[in-house]
């Protein structure tokens, strides 16, 4: 059996902790299973390599795609194909779509509208595609909720990962069509344990993990263009104040690169900058300090999960709906300007480090991951035997 993960990648560390994620959960459930996974230039050949993946091949180009064809391919150049590494998508028996957040009106049409027409394709040739838990939405643009109210129901399963995104693919069906393959799971990555790193004086450090996507026109919430770094630099400041060492991740490539250097820079502080190529460690190293403060998503999953202390920047609908399952609400900074913006001093006391540590919602959404597994495996079961 070959499964396709899909919309994971090796740059940003979220992405690739949720490849990790579904790795890990393959591997328990079937050993003899393979993986394939798309190439791009966020997932390199050896990055690929290195997890043992088959390539796709991915016949499609900005609005035309002709992956149907592969169905048509003679079996002997199948297996030719297959000889250099090579899968298309007629020989995958399964996609397991862990995008995180990639179908909306703020993303590309073609990401959206391409996979509800693999959804279809594959619900014709009996095979499952499965979307993982992810934030969906919002669905304004009517091609986008046409595309949705004609294919989704094709899926095998749809996880949102949050309220809202549930409501969206709702509203995009109406109540007239009703959709039995939708389930409401939080993020699956917190079943993920973490690698240690032991860093020095973690008891002591608070790790800030900065976006830029608070910076992009993504970002609607267009007061953080301008706060953004002066917020996260007081922060820092606070911080060492304080006693404690800022520490900042760059969880995301060249681009956070850049807005650590500008925090560090405005802060006028001797901050370290922290990469780790592993995610694994990412985790560990997330779960080993006192306190966190991050604009990551995965950043505050890690850290929630974990039960450390964590303060959120929000750029989007999923940090609201995240820290409202973990009952954090009041350490959530949706706009730069708030009135009630938590501070350092309360994060870091003993008495909520313990709160946070014994919090019960951290058990919960373990336990409702994986019943999200367990249904995607009944589902895979179900049509193999087919």
């Amino acid at each position: 059996m070959i499964i396709e993960i899909k919309g994971t990648q090796f740059i940003n560390k979220g992405a690739e902790l949720m490849l990790y994620a579904a790795l890990e959960q393959i591997k328990l459930k079937w050993p003899e299973a393979e993986i394939a996974l798309r190439p791009s230039s966020h997932s390199p050949y050896l990055k690929r390599a290195k997890v043992g993946a088959w390539q796709k091949l991915c016949l499609h180009k900005h609005v035309i795609d002709i992956n149907w064809l592969s169905y048509y391919f003679p079996q002997p150049l199948r297996s030719f194909l297959k000889g250099w590494g090579i899968v298309t998508e007629a020989d995958i028996d399964c996609v397991l779509d862990a995008s995180g957040f990639a179908y909306g009106d703020q993303w590309p049409i073609r990401q959206l509208t391409h996979t509800s027409k693999e959804i279809t394709r594959f619900h014709h040739n009996k095979k499952p595609f499965i979307l993982l838990p992810q934030a969906l939405g919002p669905f304004e643009l009517p091609i986008l909720a046409d595309s949705i109210k004609q294919h989704w129901q094709h899926a095998g399963l749809i996880f949102a990962r949050d309220k809202v995104s549930y409501r969206h693919i709702k509203a995009c069906v109406g109540e007239s069509q009703k959709l039995s393959n939708l389930h409401l799971m939080p993020d699956f990555t917190n079943l993920v344990k973490g690698q240690a790193v032991g860093l020095e004086n973690a008891n002591r450090t608070v790790l800030f993990i900065p976006n830029n996507k608070m910076l992009s026109t993504k970002n609607n919430r267009r007061d953080w263009v301008e706060h953004y770094v002066d917020m996260m630099a007081t922060y820092c400041v606070d911080v060492d104040k304080l006693g404690y060492i800022p520490v900042l991740l760059n969880h995301d490539g060249d681009k956070d690169q850049g807005l650590c250097l500008a925090i560090a820079k405005q802060a006028n502080l001797p901050i370290r900058i922290v990469k780790i190529d592993d995610p694994l460690q990412v985790k560990g190293l997330i779960g080993e300090v006192a306190a966190v403060i991050s604009s990551r998503f995965h950043g505050c999953v890690s850290a929630l999960s974990q039960g450390v202390p964590c303060i959120g920047t929000s750029w989007s609908h999923k940090y609201e709906e995240l820290f409202a399952d973990y009952h954090q609400q009041a350490y959530l900074i949706s706009q730069p300007n708030s009135d009630h913006k938590p501070q350092i001093d309360t994060l870091l006391t003993a008495d909520y480090a313990n709160a946070c540590r014994t919090n019960p919602a951290i058990a919960e959404l373990k336990s409702q991951s994986q019943q999200m597994w367990n249904l995607v495996f009944e589902k895979m079961e179900s049509l193999r035997g087919n």
